[in-house]
């Protein structure tokens, strides 16, 4: 029998996600300093020795994404590839629907999905890689544009499919730089 074992430190056992309202500011800061944490989005972090997934970082956006919501545009290019971290949430609502509350931490838009534009990815729904890039480059400036959709071509991106689907969009806003960007992407 081991006399001791009630004296003796138990290991820190931290959940895959942590915000700092959960430890307090002082616990948060030495957790990251101490490297038990690491940064994934605003306050909130993931234990160091865990991979970042996107289904991870669905933990850290779930709270802002309404029921009714869907992670689109550049958030979801973060979502999918784990590269650049928005500063404000995208989160998307079908047409004449209600929109979210308003956050200082989220911005509301409404868009049409088709059956295939959204899919789960973790806690939230989010667009689908191909969608999120036809979003981006309607929406975005070029240079912008360009840049976020790099990395979505190692997630499944396909930017001569996207130009086919652009078809469909005619006479909607955004489709001659879209059709621009992703022709200099392909």
């Amino acid at each position: 029998m081991d006399v001791l074992a009630p004296y003796r430190s138990r290991p820190l056992i931290l959940p895959e996600t942590l915000r700092r309202s959960d430890v307090g500011a002082a616990a948060w800061w030495r957790y990251l300093d101490d490297g038990v944490l690491r940064p994934l989005w605003g306050d909130v972090a993931i234990a160091a020795d865990l991979e970042e997934t996107p289904a991870r970082r669905s933990l850290a956006l779930a709270p802002l994404v309404p029921a009714r919501g869907v992670v689109g545009r550049g958030s979801a290019v973060w979502l999918h590839t784990g590269l650049f971290p928005p500063r404000r949430l995208d989160v998307l609502v079908a047409s004449r629907s209600r929109r979210a509350d308003p956050h200082p931490l989220r911005l509301t838009a409404e868009a049409t999905f088709g059956p295939d534009d959204v899919e789960p990815v973790g806690l939230v729904r989010a667009t689908t890689v191909q969608r999120t890039g036809i979003d981006v480059c309607r929406q975005l400036p070029l240079g912008e544009a360009l840049r976020l959709l790099e990395p979505l071509l190692t997630v499944g991106f396909d930017p001569e499919l996207a130009l086919e689907q652009l078809d469909r969009l005619a006479g909607h806003r955004g489709i001659l730089g879209a059709r621009d960007a992703l022709r200099r992407l392909a």
